[in-house]
Order: structure tokens, then sequence, then C-alpha cells
């Protein structure tokens, strides 16, 4: 069962934002939502908007996010 993150153990959103403009830079991350989904894919960043696209061309699947969404980032090697 998925659980929520709660929010005390929530990162700051500026510090979330520098991670995942870091992050897109890379060919695979996994992206923490607050609702406890933990994805896998590519990563589109749109910092001004803070808005961005989760992709997966092995799955075909495409998430749109808004930063409130983000728990965190991880970079796979």
């Amino acid at each position: 069962m998925v659980q929520r993150v709660p929010d005390e153990n929530l990162p700051i959103e500026g510090s979330i934002l520098a991670n995942l403009v870091k992050a897109s830079k890379s060919d695979k991350v996994i992206l923490s939502f607050i609702d406890g989904r933990a994805l896998t894919g590519g990563l589109l960043v749109n910092p001004i908007q803070r808005t961005g696209l989760l992709y997966n061309l092995a799955e075909e699947i495409r998430i749109d996010w808004r930063l409130e969404e983000i728990a965190g980032v991880e970079i796979v090697a």
C-alpha cells in the first residue's frame, strides 16, 4: 500500500527544485511523489513554471507534475 510522506519529512521546495534541475541532466531518475509513488524515467523540468514531465519510453508513459507534488528525486547511475 502506498503511504503519503509525512509533512515533517518533506524537503524545502527551493532545494527540491534545484535537485530536479540537476537531475534533469541525467538519463534516468527516480521521482518520489508526496502521495507515496516512486516512478523511474527521464526528466524534463521547467523551473520558471515549477512544472515538469517524467517520461519512460520503454513503458510508454509520461507523467506531468507540479513542484508541490514532489517529495524528492534520486539519480539512477
